[in-house]
């Protein structure tokens, strides 16, 4: 395949995406390039904060730009060298880009941007570090809940402001949720471990169960066993086929087709984002939202945390006002302004004090809560995160459809990501050698 020259992409990214309009007397100011994932309401609650950032000083001008792909399109950039001043990546690319010497090490440029880490919450700070060093910095986490439909609920007697307690009592909730229509197949259903099929190795958690320890690999362990069994028992009681026809009649997901915004599922576990668009696209929808719960309501507010965060490119021409920018955003009057526009929350210790009476989510103490609970969990910060997710995928889908036990599936698991995990340990180890004899 044909690779475009590095300024030539640079043009179509920018060509494609928002673009900060230079002010006239830039030729004054140092101009500092921001490549930022979102876009619609999202991107424009960053541009906001750049604007006022841009209008508050005249020494930096902040270019801010939307770019698509920004993982694969950041690598290029930086292998090129010719990577922007900031970006914005998730949480998850943190191990990937850091292992790569990707991005810059921050914790030399913390004590003169007022960083300190006991302001933050505990697994905020975590997910920007790798290998004791600090590599980013949170701007909005989001956490996830079960949400219900308080009206389904009624039709089917149960009562609306009372979820269910344990996990084996939200399986009981489901049946009694779930109706068929006179034709066949299913009008509504209570529950389906495959909506929104967005994080299948999160279910892991709510049985006590993990990926990483922190050394090792670790996915075919008992409790993560006992979660994909679980799992299971969906597609065996409600069929997996039935459920996907359910699930996935209306082609590609969009929110106004989502199965829970469109009335017809019960009970689902989503993020914060989701209250906005039920405000959008079902604004009578009569919902509330609680922490899923664990199996034998064992484990207390477990939830699956993601952050974007922001990071300094390797190579970035302008790195010191790169990281005064990146202080400017983390002040907490801009991060709740962010958190307020995007339906979010802010990842400072303070957060549970701050005043949210106008937040859009009607649920967001609960989702603070959540990020600051002790069972609050994150991807594994590894650098084979991604190549890892896949094959729990595959895993999934096996046990799923009933293919494979969950036993088996995630023995496989197990044993491909160990070879993977040892190969990769053995090329950082080769790395390293070369680095020490430059």
């Amino acid at each position: 395949m044909r690779v475009l020259p590095l300024f030539i992409l640079m043009v179509l990214i920018t060509a494609l995406g928002g673009c900060s309009k230079a002010p006239d007397g830039l030729k004054d100011r140092v101009v500092v390039d921001y490549w930022e994932m979102w876009t619609d309401f999202e991107f424009q609650a960053a541009k906001d904060l750049v604007d006022k950032f841009n209008n508050s000083q005249d020494e930096i001008f902040v270019n801010l730009i939307s770019v698509a792909e920004i993982e694969q399109k950041l690598l290029i950039a930086i292998a090129g060298r010719n990577p922007p001043d900031l970006a914005n990546l998730q949480n998850s690319s943190i191990s990937q880009f850091a292992d790569k010497n990707a991005i810059e090490k921050l914790d030399d440029l913390l004590p003169s941007m007022g960083i300190h880490k006991e302001d933050y919450i505990d697994i905020c700070w975590k997910v920007c570090q790798y290998e004791g060093g600090t590599y980013g910095l949170p701007i909005v986490p989001t956490t996830v809940a079960l949400h219900w439909n308080k009206d389904i609920f009624r039709q089917a007697g149960l009562d609306p402001n009372k979820p269910p307690k344990t996990l084996e009592e939200l399986d009981g909730y489901a049946k009694k949720l779930t109706f068929l229509k006179p034709q066949g197949g299913y009008d509504t259903v209570g529950f389906a471990p495959t909506q929104p099929g967005w994080w299948n190795y999160a279910w892991v958690w709510w049985f006590g169960g993990d990926w990483w320890d922190g050394k090792n690999i670790t996915a075919n362990t008992k409790e993560n066993i006992e979660a994909f069994k679980w799992v299971q028992t969906y597609s065996r009681v409600y069929g997996a086929r039935a459920l996907q026809d359910f699930t996935s009649g209306f082609g590609p997901f969009s929110w106004s087709s989502d199965r829970f915004t469109s009335g017809k599922l019960a009970m689902t576990l989503q993020g914060v984002w989701l209250s906005r668009f039920l405000q959008e696209f079902a604004p009578q929808l009569n919902w509330s939202a609680e922490a899923l719960p664990s199996t034998g309501g064992k484990l207390k507010n477990v939830t699956m945390v993601e952050c974007n965060v922001l990071v300094i490119p390797k190579g970035a021409k302008h790195k010191n006002e790169a990281a005064r920018f990146i202080a400017f955003m983390q002040k907490p009057e801009n991060m709740k302004y962010l958190a307020l526009k995007q339906n979010k929350f802010v990842p400072l210790k303070i957060a549970s004090q701050m005043d949210f009476t106008n937040h859009p989510n009607k649920e967001i103490q609960l989702f603070i809560e959540l990020s600051q609970s002790p069972n609050a969990h994150s991807v594994p910060q590894i650098p084979i995160w991604y190549e890892y997710a896949r094959e729990i995928d595959n895993a999934f889908q096996f046990v799923w459809l009933d293919k494979k036990t969950p036993e088996q599936a995630l023995d496989e698991v197990q044993k491909r990501i160990e070879t993977k995990w040892a190969d990769y340990c053995k090329l950082k180890q080769k790395r390293m050698a070369v680095r020490n004899d430059n």
